[in-house]
């Protein structure tokens, strides 16, 4: 059970549709076969596309590194020993310099078994304080602590593991006579969990509400294809500026853009109910999406963030420009990641407009500042 605010078990297993072909570049990494584990200094690999440092841009091609495995003592010592549980460790430099960073967390740190030389996967990127700081090293889940769970899921038996998203939304693909006796044995999983109070009729129903919850749960994990239209529009636009202005650091403002639309897409459950009339839902919704309650709003509310950004691709070549006029900087208002309080007066597209941001004074912290002042700036184009 994965713990939000501690991070503990933060795992997850995905089940492709399709089986992956192999291929020279890629092969099957193995799990742990035991509790045991490579002790403390041993040599393990890393790998991820996140950023290539704190606050930076993401890797455009996938990132490699060796971090040595650290004791659970020195772990908890760096970093608290109420922040580590058992099923996390820690590996890295406590000198700091290599480390995993934002945007690595669920790749891979794996380790050569030295009699097979092959691949284990030991641990999962989590999380971490900063990015390669001095006496902080990364923190990984402990692969080993769940091999009972993983091989539970991995069971071919319904009965053994809960079903995935792919076996309820398939559901909707059977004929209709078929689909109550599939559902009553996908279902059944939950009806191993129910309190030893309960009778065998109140169990039965139990069961089929988690289930339907869990269904209705996959389903909404479908309008994420539509958010991830949003994110290829803004991704084009970046390259788009990127290739013809060069001025690289300008797609570094594309995530905080991407952020405020995933705000727009998934606001919290108390506004999802919001009074008010909504245009008809979008006609390409997925056919397993048509029937679970609440989800055509949730498309509507998708259909119209996406007209809403759209403006990125319309925006003229000539207005893809920005001029720095004034920066008055408040400077005793400095944050702990250096970065001062202050109002901009910026030329964007040839129309002056000013707007709050935060700016550093330094070269790094500068740098750091500059993809939000551009987020800000680009906003300015719609109007």
């Amino acid at each position: 059970q994965f713990n939000p605010k501690t991070f503990h078990g933060d795992l997850a297993l995905l089940e492709l549709a399709v089986p992956l072909a192999p291929s020279p570049a890629a092969s099957p990494v193995c799990l742990p076969s035991g509790p045991g584990e490579p002790g403390p200094g041993t040599a393990c690999y890393i790998a991820g596309w996140g950023s290539l440092y704190e606050e930076g841009p993401s890797a455009e091609v996938v990132m490699e590194a060796r971090v040595p495995l650290l004791s659970q003592e020195t772990c908890r010592a760096a970093l608290g020993k109420d922040l580590v549980t058992s099923a996390m460790f820690c590996a890295g430099y406590l000198s700091g310099g290599i480390d995993s960073c934002q945007g690595d967390s669920g790749g891979p740190l794996a380790c050569q078994d030295p009699s097979s030389h092959r691949f284990v996967l030991y641990g999962i990127t989590s999380w971490g304080d900063g990015c390669g700081e001095r006496g902080k090293p990364g923190v990984y889940t402990r692969v080993a602590a769940f091999t009972d769970w993983l091989s539970l899921q991995m069971d071919p038996s319904h009965a053994s593991r809960e079903p995935s998203c792919f076996d309820l939304l398939a559901l909707a693909q059977l004929p209709p006579e078929r689909q109550p006796a599939e559902r009553a044995r996908l279902c059944a999983f939950y009806a191993g969990a129910c309190p030893a109070p309960l009778g065998r009729a109140a169990c039965t129903g139990l069961a089929e509400e988690t289930c339907g919850a869990r269904r209705r749960r996959c389903g909404e994990s479908a309008l994420h294809a539509y958010a991830q239209t949003l994110v290829d529009l803004l991704r084009r636009a970046g390259d788009f500026l990127r290739n013809q202005l060069d001025f690289s650091f300008l797609t570094r403002a594309l995530p905080q853009l991407v952020g405020r639309i995933y705000r727009h897409l998934f606001p919290a459950r108390v506004r999802r109910d919001a009074p008010g009339t909504l245009p008809g839902p979008p006609g390409d919704l997925p056919p397993c999406c048509l029937s679970c309650p609440g989800l055509n709003e949730s498309a509507v509310r998708v259909s119209a963030v996406r007209e809403l950004y759209a403006w990125v691709l319309r925006v003229p070549e000539p207005d893809l420009a920005m001029t720095f006029q004034e920066i008055l900087v408040d400077l005793g208002s400095k944050n702990s990641k250096g970065l001062y309080r202050a109002q901009v007066r910026a030329t964007v597209g040839g129309r002056p407009t000013a707007f709050a941001g935060l700016v550093g004074l330094e070269s790094d912290s500068l740098a750091r500042s500059m993809p939000g002042l551009v987020a800000l700036a680009l906003e300015a184009l719609k109007t």
